[in-house]
């Protein structure tokens, strides 16, 4: 009677199982670093362009494009207003911290952080003549926020904002001079704590508003301040609600 023994069988089988993982994940990664990822993320711009009814959403050329990020140009959104929104270029990644990042560049660069703590950051500026396609606006604006959420896709509950721009040109031909805004949030509650700008017509200001999260252009404000006239300063307070300013 013929002995065979059993561990070179086993010894076999167990190689041709380590070889076959290796050829396996050899396989997997190839494939994942030359997946023509800029097509990927075309089709992930063309699903969310299909959901979103009250815009649409045309973009450019892939500069870079991986699994966990892009870059990508001359990004248009137009909503059903007629409102206007141009991104030169537009960058994301994804990463645990942050867990996604966005810069949108248009001359000076704004970046857009999320992190797991449920808290979002703006910091950078942007020139408003290339990011909003409206005739007589202009200026690159600087940004500062951060921006605290209860839970993952409820309202903000906390917040700071900080606005400067040295100038910005209005629509009709103004240009308004040494730009400062600083608010706060907190719940629903918004917080002008001032406003001001300089030349060509000195203006400083305070306001709340009252936000209704579910319809913001019902929200409630109320603001008030002065505006000088070369020696002369006038009162004034106006309120309302915001559907006036957010009609787009």
């Amino acid at each position: 009677m013929k002995y065979i023994p059993n561990f070179s069988l086993k010894f076999s089988f167990k190689k041709v199982i380590g070889r076959f993982s290796l050829f396996l994940a050899g396989l997997l990664l190839g494939a994942f670093l030359f997946m023509p990822w800029e097509v990927l993320w075309s089709q992930a711009f063309a699903f969310a362009d299909s959901k979103i009814s009250k815009a649409t959403i045309q973009w450019g050329d892939f500069v870079s494009a991986g699994p966990l990020s892009f870059e990508v140009t001359n990004l248009l959104i137009t909503t059903d207003k007629g409102l206007v929104i141009t991104v030169p270029q537009l960058g994301m990644n994804l990463g645990l911290s942050p867990l996604l990042e966005l810069r949108v560049k248009t001359g000076p660069t704004l970046s857009a952080k999320l992190f797991q703590t449920k808290s979002l950051t703006l910091n950078g500026g942007v020139d408003l003549a290339k990011l909003v396609r409206m005739d007589g606006l202009g200026g690159k604006v600087r940004i500062t926020s951060d921006v605290g959420f209860p839970k993952w896709g409820a309202p903000p509950r906390t917040g700071s904002l900080v606005v400067r721009s040295d100038e910005v040109e209005i629509p009709g031909g103004l240009i308004a001079e040494d730009i400062n805004v600083n608010a706060v949030l907190s719940g629903n509650q918004f917080q002008l704590n001032s406003f001001s700008c300089g030349q060509p017509i000195p203006v400083t200001a305070k306001g709340s508003a009252t936000l209704n999260w579910k319809q913001l252009p019902q929200s409630s404000y109320n603001i008030s301040g002065s505006v000088s006239f070369g020696s002369t300063e006038r009162q004034f307070s106006k309120s309302g609600n915001l559907s006036k300013y957010l009609n787009f």
